[in-house]
């Protein structure tokens, strides 16, 4: 029971944090959840989450930039037939690995103060590695999150809330083919679904008031040190 309370805290505060700068949620909730139960991780974390894209790409629909989507797009399919490869040869104790590393990795990209061109091979690129990053670890965001920076945290959502869409159902879709989550998993992903949708709720009030340059630092520390304990644990 704690464990599950647990579960849709961190979960809650992640959809608030993403509904607020733009992405998170995995950053957040993804090593804590496999921390608790390797099986959370990724798919019932895409289930959970689902819901909740669809909900923040329909509140921020005006601001969308559609012409920017369909190459990071293709990049993000390529990526995710690459995660799934990788998920059909890999223990859960090597998975448990791959995603602290991936969370330490995306956390790098968000911090790191590079700024690449926005620009078609930047997008495959960012793309891709979204692609795999999300399907092995729930965690899409920081790859393209690099390239648009420089934008205010409302162009952040609006430019990426989509791209999520497609790539979290994607992702269900492969990980369902391809037998990775069951019936368990399935629950296990819809017990966090109304843990989502409260973080969105909430970031509907948060959006407007929380500092950009408060949350992203809070959740990189915290999600930094969530990755090293789980690297730690793995190895």
């Amino acid at each position: 029971m704690v464990e599950s309370l647990v579960a849709a805290l961190v979960v809650v505060v992640g959809a608030i944090i993403q509904g607020s700068v733009g992405f998170g949620v995995a950053l957040v909730a993804a090593p804590v959840l496999v921390l608790l139960d390797p099986r959370l991780v990724p798919g019932p974390l895409l289930l959970a989450g689902f819901p909740f894209m669809l909900l923040l790409a329909w509140r921020e629909r005006q601001g969308i930039d559609y012409g920017s989507i369909a190459v990071p797009v293709l990049g993000q399919l390529a990526g995710i037939l690459l995660a799934l490869l990788v998920l059909s040869v890999t223990d859960p104790r090597m998975l448990s690995l791959l995603i602290g590393l991936m969370v330490l990795f995306g956390a790098g990209l968000s911090i790191s103060g590079l700024e690449l061109a926005v620009n078609r091979t930047s997008f495959l690129v960012g793309g891709t590695l979204a692609g795999f990053m999300g399907t092995t670890s729930s965690m899409p965001g920081p790859a393209l999150a690099l390239i648009h920076q420089h934008v205010s945290a409302a162009r952040m959502r609006s430019t990426l809330a989509p791209f999520f869409c497609v790539g979290t159902a994607a992702g269900l879709i492969g990980l369902l083919a391809t037998g990775q989550m069951g019936e368990a998993e399935l629950l296990m992903g819809l017990w966090l679904i109304p843990p989502g949708l409260a973080g969105f709720w909430l970031s509907s009030w948060t959006a407007p008031r929380v500092s950009e340059s408060v949350v992203r630092p809070a959740v990189l520390i915290f999600s930094c040190s969530a990755a090293l304990f789980l690297i730690y644990r793995s190895v």
